[in-house]
């Protein structure tokens, strides 16, 4: 039977190739029109921020709540006195590369994210990843330490409210000059929405998995 099952789903996931794709001349139009219409390149960016703006606000609240949820949960649970984590050098020097390399990516990913494949959501995963990579080598203390510091919760709330407000300003059509096409200030709020976004997404990983090694001891 196992083998059935396997030809089966070989045959499901086969069978859309064996029909011809649709003619792709109808959609000119409409990529022109959305091209016209958001002043970007990276027309998902530009659906996703402008012409369905009002979703993508439910998302970020959605994700908010979420990230409030996480803390809720926890709240009750003692926090463990010892951390597991990565304790050889060469895996936590990996790690910390890794994490570099995430956090230039999530800055990339966060600026040109209306310009090229990117955008908020996709830099605050990286960014969170990058995050992620850290409190695995072992740095789960400093990790606190640097969220106190800098009151990473402010800045997630103040991320929060300027994309609402921002977001706010472009629904109502008070849009600034959209700027030369595929430059870096162009497409009106898009790109100050994108580092919003980013910013929201990154602190707000960074809580809950904070708080997941704290109360659970380990990723």
């Amino acid at each position: 039977m196992t083998w059935l099952y396997l030809l089966a789903a070989i045959a499901l996931f086969a069978a859309p190739l064996a029909s011809p794709l649709p003619d792709a001349t109808g959609i000119t139009p409409l990529i022109e029109a959305l091209t016209a219409q958001t002043q970007v390149p990276n027309l998902v960016s530009g659906v996703i921020l402008h012409t369905r703006l009002f979703d993508t606000v439910a998302e970020v609240v959605v994700f908010t709540l979420a990230a409030i949820g996480v803390r809720l949960v926890l709240a009750g649970d003692p926090e463990r006195k010892r951390i597991r984590s990565l304790d050889d050098p060469p895996s936590q020097v990996l790690c910390e590369l890794g994490s570099t390399i995430a956090a230039l990516v999530a800055v990339e990913l966060a600026l040109r994210g209306h310009l090229s494949p990117g955008g908020g959501f996709a830099a605050g995963v990286a960014g969170g990843s990058a995050i992620g990579l850290l409190l695995i080598s072992g740095g789960a203390d400093r990790s606190e330490r640097l969220y106190k510091l800098y009151r990473a919760d402010l800045w997630e709330k103040a991320a929060v409210v300027g994309f609402l407000l921002v977001a706010l300003v472009s629904l109502v059509g008070l849009d600034p000059a959209a700027g030369r096409f595929g430059s870096l200030l162009s497409g009106g709020w898009i790109p100050l929405l994108n580092l919003l976004v980013a910013l929201k997404v990154t602190l707000g990983s960074w809580a809950m998995v904070q708080r997941l090694v704290r109360h659970r001891g380990l990723l």
